[in-house]
């Protein structure tokens, strides 16, 4: 049986690992007490703080440990976002980041789906093709829709793209999805074993409403349980549930994001 909750936040620990193992500009490091992604780029993509987990000995001050952690973001002049768990709540956590200026940016819902013998829901969206992408110009194609939303200078556009880059092994996977020809969409998986986890579902602001969200990630779905996956899990904002649910996925737990 799969930790569902210990399965999301996981498989989004090692997407983040592998994005940055990708990019020049970002460094990932594991720690006994929690995983940390760290650039100089002033994109919170990139400077995150995940699982923190207060330490059981004594001698060791907690809130000494935050800040230590919090000021080897402030010294490099980048904002980090940290993230914290319904299903590991630490009140002593949260006082601490506040107390040192973080304020709650939001939060998202770790979802998951069990695959299994699952029915997916195929979307029929007239003049829709969505394929996966297998060739440089389509990779290209898949970094300028994701990032259009971002409104990002292209300097900055072109560093957060590079952590996009083709798996030859098929761990990671991107799809692009063609309106009448037009690229309009795009959607990512990152495969750990038995789970898949979904992230970058977009689809440009003028397309939207059409359904082009629930294909891509209907696509996904066949593709990964075509791959063998069991349990397929993402994190979605409270906007983004509605296109889940018609999947099958349920909400695990409550990602909270501090900033």
């Amino acid at each position: 049986m799969i930790n569902k909750k210990e399965a999301i936040l996981e498989n989004m620990i090692q997407t983040f690992e592998r994005l940055s193992s990708n990019s020049p500009y970002a460094n990932f490091s594991r720690y006994d007490n929690c995983a940390r992604i760290e650039s100089e780029l002033p994109l919170t993509i990139f400077n995150r703080v995940f699982d923190y987990k207060a330490p059981n000995d004594d001698k060791i001050d907690a809130t000494r440990q935050v800040k230590s952690i919090i000021d080897s973001y402030q010294d490099r002049g980048v904002k980090c976002v940290w993230h914290t768990y319904s299903h590991t709540q630490d009140e002593d956590l949260n006082d601490t980041l506040i107390s040192n200026g973080f304020k709650s940016g939001g939060t998202m819902s770790g979802m998951a789906v069990d695959l299994g013998e699952k029915e997916i829901n195929r979307s029929n969206v007239p003049g829709l093709r969505i394929v996966t992408v297998h060739t440089d110009e389509e990779l290209e194609m898949f970094k300028r829709v994701f990032v259009a939303e971002y409104g990002l200078p292209d300097e900055l556009a072109n560093a957060f793209t590079e952590a996009f880059a083709y798996d030859p092994e098929g761990q990671m996977q991107y799809f692009l999805a063609y309106l009448n020809e037009v690229p309009v969409g795009t959607a990512m998986t990152f495969s750990t074993g038995e789970v898949t986890g979904i992230y970058t579902v977009a689809t440009l602001k003028e397309f939207r409403t059409k359904g082009i969200g629930g294909a891509l990630v209907g696509h996904a779905l066949l593709d990964m349980q075509a791959a063998g996956a069991k349990l397929a899990i993402l994190q979605s904002s409270s906007m983004g549930q509605t296109i889940y649910r018609k999947h099958g996925f349920e909400e695990e737990l409550t990602i909270n994001l501090f900033v």
